[in-house]
C-alpha cells in the first residue's frame, strides 16, 4: 500500500518538474538577447560613429549641421516605432491579416515581437543616434570655432549641446503622444515599408490576385 501511495506522489513531481525546466530554458534563451543586443549595437555604433565622423571633419559647416539633424530626426522616428509596437492591439491586425491586407502579416509580427523590435528602435538605433549626434554637434562646435575664432568657445558648446537636447527631447516627446494615439496606422506604415523593401508586397498582391481569380 506504501508504494501504492508513493507512485502517484513521485509521479506528480515528475510533472511538476517538467514546466519547471521548460521555464529554465526558455530563460536561458531569453537571456542571448541582451548579448545579441550588445553585440548589435557595437557594430552599428561604430559605423555611425565613423560614418559620421568622416562626413562631419571633411564637409562644410552646413552639411554637418544637416547631418546632425538628420541624426535627431531618425532618433526620433524610431523611438516612435518602438512605442506603437509595444502599445498596438494584437486583435485589429489579426482581422487585418484575415482579409489578406498588404502589410498586416508583417505588422502582426512586429507586434509580436514587440519586445525585440522596441529594444532594438528604441534602445539600439535611439540612443545610438543620439550618442551619435552628441559627437556631431561637438564637431559643428570645433568647426564654429575654426571660423569664428575661440573667444566665446565655451558659448558655443552650450548653445549647441541646447539644441540638440531640446530637438531629440521635444521630438520624441511629440513623437510618443502620436505613437500612442495611433499605434495601429504607425505599425501598419512600418510594416509596409519594411515590405516594400524586402520585395513582401509584391508577393502578397499576387498571391491576393490568386485568390481572387481562383474564386
Amino acid at each position: 500500500m506504501k508504494d501504492e501511495e508513493q507512485i502517484p506522489e513521485e509521479e506528480l513531481r515528475e510533472a511538476s518538474d517538467l514546466p519547471k525546466d521548460g521555464k529554465k530554458h526558455r530563460t536561458a534563451k531569453r537571456n542571448l538577447w541582451p548579448l545579441k543586443v550588445t553585440v548589435i549595437t557595437l557594430f552599428l555604433s561604430a559605423f555611425f560613429s565613423f560614418f559620421t565622423e568622416i562626413i562631419s571633419t571633411k564637409s562644410n559647416l552646413v552639411v554637418a549641421l544637416l547631418i546632425c539633424i538628420l541624426l535627431v530626426i531618425i532618433s526620433i522616428i524610431f523611438d516612435g516605432i518602438g512605442v506603437s509596437v509595444t502599445n498596438c492591439d494584437v486583435g485589429p491586425l489579426t482581422a487585418m491579416a484575415a482579409r489578406k491586407v498588404p502589410g498586416s502579416k508583417r505588422a502582426l509580427k512586429l507586434v509580436q515581437n514587440s519586445e525585440k523590435v522596441s529594444s532594438i528602435c528604441c534602445d539600439v538605433i535611439g540612443d545610438i543616434c543620439g550618442v551619435v549626434s552628441g559627437a556631431c554637434s561637438a564637431a559643428i562646435v570645433i568647426r564654429i570655432i575654426a571660423y569664428a575664432g575661440d573667444t566665446y568657445q565655451l558659448l558655443y558648446s552650450i548653445i549647441a549641446s541646447a539644441f540638440i537636447a531640446a530637438l531629440t527631447v521635444g521630438g520624441k516627446a511629440f513623437e510618443k503622444t502620436v505613437a500612442i494615439k495611433n499605434s495601429k496606422e504607425m505599425v501598419m506604415l512600418t510594416a509596409r515599408i519594411i515590405c516594400f523593401f524586402t520585395g513582401e508586397d509584391r508577393k502578397e498582391k499576387k498571391n491576393a490576385k490568386k485568390t481572387k481569380s481562383s474564386d
